[in-house]
């Protein structure tokens, strides 16, 4: 077998991976575009300033963290064909090693120890270059441990935990608001202003609030942009799912193609 052909074997992997990635694309707009959030508005008794606040946030669907599951699956699994593949040009061997996987540790210290037990046959050079990665929590490598993290939670424990975050509000229609008449109709076309809030307030519930206005403002109808959020603190801060799994589906790729020379 070719390096090429042992390359297009382990690309498959990141092409279905990509295909979920995809799928989970879709769901996720669909359910951004299904307005989950209904946010209601009070005065605050002292100021009279509008707030604008979560009155209700409805669940993320299962689909969504069962189809981020099977790309995460797909992404390490394509890790572990590399391994196989290294594994069969270091030995020579016609058949698949049933203990060899790619390695990802804990930290440093226990990461030449996982090499030892799961990467024997593997070619010095290989090896290096699987050290040099730093494949392991907070090592350069801590998104393939994040990867390898996640992959674990969406086998043996539940779905990936998910939900609604703040993303941006659209203050536009608030300046113009404060402006007087004259001005309001100079500056109508004041481009859209997305202000992104320091705290993100992951994951949205009720009773969160959202953005105050100013002092005596109308009450209004004020566009809130949301995102679907991993959260699983033990692992990453939260963040929009979407970047996160790209992100991972960017460096595996890398990975698989920094070792592309070991597979003649």
């Amino acid at each position: 077998m070719t390096a090429d052909e042992r390359f297009a074997l382990i690309g498959q992997k990141i092409d279905r991976a990509n295909k979920h990635i995809r799928d989970l694309q879709i769901a996720i707009a669909a359910f951004v575009e299904s307005r989950p959030l209904e946010i209601g508005v009070k005065r605050d008794s002292h100021t009279k300033r509008p707030i604008y606040y979560v009155t209700a946030v409805r669940p993320i669907p299962h689909e969504i963290p069962l189809i981020l599951g099977d790309a995460i699956h797909n992404l390490r699994t394509a890790l572990d064909h590399l391994a196989q593949q290294l594994y069969l040009v270091g030995t020579g061997a016609t058949t698949y090693s049933s203990k060899t996987e790619f390695p990802i540790s804990e930290s440093t210290q226990k990461l030449r120890g996982v090499i030892k037990d799961k990467c024997k046959g593997i070619r010095p050079e290989a090896i290096d270059e699987l050290l040099a990665l730093e494949p392991y929590k907070d090592g350069k490598g801590n998104d393939l441990w994040v990867l390898h993290k996640l992959n674990n939670i969406d086998k043996h424990r539940t779905l990936v935990a998910a939900g609604v975050k703040y993303r941006s509000v659209n203050i536009r229609s608030m300046l113009l608001a404060a402006l007087s008449p004259d001005s309001r109709e100079r500056f109508g076309g004041l481009p859209d202003i997305d202000l992104k809030p320091e705290d993100t307030l992951s994951p949205l519930k009720v009773g969160d609030e959202l953005v105050t206005d100013l002092p005596g403002a109308e009450i209004s109808s004020i566009p809130f942009k949301l995102e679907v959020a991993l959260f699983e603190p033990e692992v990453l801060k939260p963040a929009a799912m979407m970047e996160i799994v790209q992100h991972l589906s960017s460096l595996v790729t890398a990975t698989v193609t920094a070792f592309r020379p070991f597979l003649v």
